[in-house]
C-alpha cells in the first residue's frame, strides 16, 4: 500500500512526510555534521578502525587484526561496514565512522514505525527525537564501534515481530484468537525467517547476545501474555520475610514449566538454529577455520562468557550501575526518566489501546537492563539497546501528558526543570576549573551549559503560561543544538590534544611507512592507524637496544620522564624529532630517530636536542 504523500490539494506535505524530513534533517546534524573532523578516541573506536584499515590494506574480508595481530574482541559485521566505505571513500575517521552514523539513523527511523504502530504518529515522531539526541546513544552514532550496527539489527528484528502482530480496535498485539502462546508469534514460517535472520545479522554483529536477547524479549512478553499469576499487592518493607516470601513464588508461578516450555516452543528453537545458523555460521566456521580455531578462542570464551562471569580489564560495577550509567547516557532527556517508568507501569491499565504496546517495550527495557546487570563485565554501552524502548516510553509519556490524559506531577516536572538547570550551572562552573588544571586553554567549552540552562528556564516559564504545546518543542531543540555542539563542535576540537594521534601523523610525515615505530613503556590504540604500519611494544632496555641494532631508521616513541632508564642502551646520535604534551596526563612524549637517518624537513626543527 502506497502512503500519501500530499493531501487532496496538494500543497502542504502530509505528517509522516515533515516527520521524517525533521527526523532526517535531525540525524544529519547530531550523526553527521563534522563527523569525520574529530581524531579517533578511547581505546575501542581507534582499534576497530585500525582494524578495519589493515583488512582493507590486505584485501581481507575474513580474518580480523588490530596492530597485526590476531583480534578476537569483535565479530566481522562492523569490519564488513568499514571495508566498504573504504573501498567508496579511502581509509579515514570520516569513512571509518560512517557505518555508525547510517545505522544510528536506520535505527531511528525504525523507532518512528514502532511507535506509529503501538500509540500513533505523535508519539512515534517525539520518542524518536527523543531518542536521537540522548548523550550516549548520539555518540555510538559518531564513533567507529558496533554498538550503532547492533542497536538497529536488534530494533529492526523487534520491528519485525511487532510489524507481523495484528492491530485492531483494542489497539496492538489484541488477537481474536485466545490460543496462547501461537496468537501472540508470526502466522506463517516466512514471518519467523525474517525474525530471525535480522537477528542473525545482531549475531555477526556482536555475538549470541544478537538472538538469545531479543528472543528473550520476546519470550518474557508471551509470558506475560498467557494467563500469568497476579502479582503480590502487600508487599512491604515492614515485613522482609513475608515480601521475599511471595515475590519468591510469583515468581516461580510465573516461570513454571508448564508456561516456560509452551512459550519456547511455540518460538521454534529449531528455527532459530537453523536461520541464525545459516546467515551466521559460515564466516564464524571460515574465520576459526582460517585461524585454527584460535579466534573463536578468544571470543567465546574470553569476550563472551568471560566478560560475563568475571570483571575484565576493571570494568565492574555495583548491581545498580546501569540506573547511574543510563540516567546519565539519555542525558538531557533522563530528568523524565524515572517518572516515565513510573507512569508506565502504573497507568498502562487505563489505556486499553496502548497496554500491551507498553508492557512489550518493559519487557525490552527490562531483559537488557537485568541481563547486564547481573553480568560481572559492566560498561556503559552494553545496555545501549534499551534506549529505544525507553526513549519510545518516553514520548509515550510526554505526549499523553501534552494531551491532558495523563497527570505528570508537578514536583517531578519542577524537579526536571531545575536539574536541567544546575547540570547547566555545574558544566559553566566546573569545566574552566577541570580546564586549568588538565586542558589549558578549553575553558570555553564550559559555555554549553547555557543551553540546558535555557531549557529549564523554557520549562518553567512554558508551565507557568499552561502552555504545553510548546513545551516538547522547546526542549527537543535545546537537546538537538546540545549534542549537536558537543559531538560536532567541542569534540573534535579537542580532540587535537591527543598526543597519540599527533604522534603517529608526525612519525608518518618524518618517516615512510615501512620504517619500524616502536614503543617503550607506552602505547595507545591511535598509534597504528594515524602512523600507518605496526608498532612494536617494548618494556625493557634490553628490547629496546635489540630494536636499534636490527633497525637502526626505527623510530621510537617514549615518555620524557623515562628516557634516564634508556642512557646505557640509547645510541649516541639519537635525536629529538618532536616532543607532544601528553593528553589529560603530565610530563610529554618524545619521538626519537638517530641523526644518520633523520630526514631533513621543513617541518623539522632547525636546532635538534641530542640524547646523551
Amino acid at each position: 500500500m502506497f502512503i500519501r504523500l500530499f493531501p487532496a490539494n496538494g500543497c502542504a506535505m502530509t505528517t509522516t512526510l515533515r516527520h521524517h524530513l525533521i527526523l532526517l534533517l535531525t540525524c544529519g546534524c547530531v550523526f553527521f555534521l563534522n563527523l569525520g573532523a574529530a581524531r579517533l578516541f578511547d581505546e575501542d573506536e581507534p582499534k576497530n578502525a585500525e582494524c578495519g584499515r589493515e583488512m582493507y590494506e590486505r584485501s581481507d574480508w575474513v580474518v580480523p587484526t588490530f596492530n597485526y595481530e590476531l583480534r578476537t574482541d569483535k565479530p566481522i559485521m562492523l569490519y564488513w561496514l568499514m571495508l566498504s566505505s573504504f573501498n567508496l571513500l579511502g581509509v579515514s575517521e570520516f569513512s571509518a565512522r560512517l557505518p555508525s552514523a547510517i545505522m544510528a539513523t536506520v535505527t531511528v527511523l525504525t523507532v518512528y514505525q514502532i511507535g506509529w504502530r503501538f500509540f500513533g504518529q505523535a508519539v512515534a515522531f517525539w520518542s524518536s527525537i527523543i531518542l536521537s539526541s540522548t548523550m550516549m546513544y548520539v555518540v555510538s552514532g559518531r564513533i567507529s564501534t558496533p554498538d550503532a550496527t547492533l542497536i538497529a539489527f536488534i530494533t529492526l528484528s523487534i520491528f519485525a515481530y511487532i510489524r507481523l502482530q495484528p492491530v485492531g480496535e483494542k489497539g496492538w498485539s489484541q488477537p481474536e484468537s485466545a490460543a496462547w502462546p501461537k496468537a501472540y508469534l508470526p502466522a506463517n514460517f516466512s514471518g519467523y525467517v525474517l525474525l530471525y535472520a535480522l537477528m542473525a545479522l545482531a549475531v555477526l554483529t556482536k555475538g549470541p547476545v544478537g538472538f538469545l536477547l531479543p528472543c528473550s524479549v520476546i519470550g518474557l512478553f508471551l509470558m506475560c501474555r498467557g494467563q500469568a499469576p497476579h502479582a503480590p499487592q502487600d508487599l512491604s518493607w515492614n515485613r522482609p520475610l513475608q515480601s521475599a516470601n511471595e515475590l519468591v513464588n510469583y515468581l516461580a508461578a510465573f516461570i513454571t514449566p508448564s508456561r516456560f516450555f509452551p512459550a519456547l516452543w511455540a518460538m521454534r528453537p529449531f528455527t532459530i538454529l537453523l536461520v541464525v545458523g545459516l546467515v551466521a555460521l559460515p564466516w564464524y566456521i571460515t574465520v576459526g577455520w582460517m585461524t585454527n580455531g584460535a579466534w573463536l578462542e578468544g571470543f567465546l570464551g574470553s569476550h563472551n562468557i568471560g566478560r560475563f562471569s568475571s570483571a575484565m580489564e576493571g570494568h565492574s560495577g555495583p548491581i545498580f550501575y546501569y540506573v547511574i550509567a543510563i540516567l546519565m547516557g539519555f542525558f538531557p532527556w533522563s530528568v523524565f526518566l524515572p517518572v516515565t517508568l513510573y507512569l508506565a507501569a502504573s497507568q498502562r491499565h487505563r489505556f486499553e489501546k496502548d497496554n500491551q504496546g507498553l508492557l512489550f517495550l518493559l519487557c525490552w527495557a527490562g531483559v537488557y537492563v537485568g541481563f547486564f546487570s547481573i553480568a560481572q563485565t559492566k560498561l556503559p554501552n552494553y545496555v545501549l539497546p534499551c534506549y529505544p524502548p525507553l526513549a519510545l516510553l518516553m514520548g509515550w509519556t510526554l505526549v499523553r501528558w501534552q494531551e491532558g490524559s495523563l497527570t505528570l506531577p508537578n514536583w517531578s516536572y519542577i524537579w526536571g526543570a531545575r536539574s536541567l538547570i544546575l547540570s547547566g550551572l555545574a558544566l559553566i562552573i566546573a569545566f574552566p576549573i577541570v580546564s586549568y588544571i588538565l586542558l589549558p586553554g578549553y575553558w570555553a567549552v564550559g559555555l554549553v551549559g547555557c543551553l540546558p540552562i535555557a531549557a529549564g528556564c523554557w520549562m518553567l516559564t512554558q508551565n507557568q503560561l499552561m502552555n504545553r504545546k510548546q513545551i516538547l518543542k522547546g526542549i527537543g531543540v535545546c537537546s538537538i543544538a546540545f549534542v549537536s555542539t558537543v559531538f560536532a563542535g567541542i569534540t573534535p576540537w579537542i580532540s587535537q590534544a591527543q598526543e597519540s594521534s599527533q604522534l603517529g601523523l608526525s612519525a608518518s610525515r618524518l618517516s615512510d611507512s615501512s620504517v619500524p615505530l616502536a614503543t617503550y613503556q607506552y602505547f595507545a590504540p591511535n598509534l597504528p592507524f594515524y602512523a600507518e604500519r605496526p608498532v612494536l611494544r617494548h618494556h625493557s632496555s634490553e628490547e629496546v637496544a635489540q630494536f636499534w641494532k636490527e633497525h637502526p631508521d626505527g623510530v621510537l616513541c617514549v615518555r620524557d620522564q623515562e628516557l634516564s632508564q634508556l642512557d646505557d642502551v640509547m645510541p649516541k646520535d639519537v635525536v629529538v624529532m618532536e616532543k607532544i604534551d601528553r593528553f589529560l596526563r603530565p610530563y610529554q612524549i618524545v619521538l626519537l630517530k638517530r641523526r644518520s637517518t633523520a630526514p631533513r624537513t621543513a617541518a623539522q626543527p632547525s636546532v635538534e636536542s641530542v640524547i646523551r
